[in-house]
């Protein structure tokens, strides 16, 4: 592999912005489902990799450099994503939840770009950055296999429904946010 972690989150990131442009484009209806289960896909996998990757190197560094405004990003995108997959589809709340789960995600990415980037670079050498990136691959590939696959909006993969588990233990754990029912 001839890529570092840096480069695996800019692709990341590329592609999270690709569908974040077409979700918000998209008229209410089944292709705005799909759009949203991929993109729901896409993010839930990108937080795998910070989760999972990214922040145990951080912790290795001391957290030297990570600013508050980094992890509590990244805490507020998954509390949003959480409560867009538990939302139940009513087209005019679903889609205020989804324009700010578009624009904290647009958000996120770019202080990552902008602020994760120069801390991963002057915390790890490059050997540090291209195993992560193996491993953030190896996340990637698990949650997403090859090649996104298409779910229905009743029909949730294993990986979503390990998403919806956790979305779950995130809202529960809320003071302000009751338990949603499971379905």
């Amino acid at each position: 592999m001839d890529k570092d972690v840096l480069q695996i989150l800019t692709e990341d990131h590329a592609v999270l912005d690709w569908l974040a442009q077409r979700l918000q484009a998209v008229r209410p209806g089944r292709g705005r489902a799909v759009l949203f289960n991929e993109f729901a896909r896409a993010l839930g996998a990108h937080q795998t990799v910070i989760d999972k990757t990214v922040l145990p190197a951080l912790k290795v560094c001391g957290w030297h450099g990570v600013t508050s405004d980094l992890l509590t990003g990244h805490m507020a995108l998954k509390r949003l994503l959480a409560e867009a997959l538990t939302l139940e589809r009513d087209p005019s709340r679903f889609d205020e939840v989804v324009g700010r789960l578009v624009g904290g995600a647009t958000r996120q990415c770019a202080l990552e770009r902008d602020k994760l980037f120069a801390v991963l670079l002057e915390c790890l050498d490059e050997s540090q950055r291209w195993s992560m990136a193996l491993e953030a691959e190896q996340h990637l590939t698990r949650l997403l296999g090859e090649t996104p696959t298409v779910h229905e909006d009743a029909e949730f993969g294993a990986d979503a429904e390990a998403l919806l588990e956790e979305a779950y233990v995130v809202l529960g754990s809320l003071p302000s946010t009751a338990r949603p029912a499971h379905h």
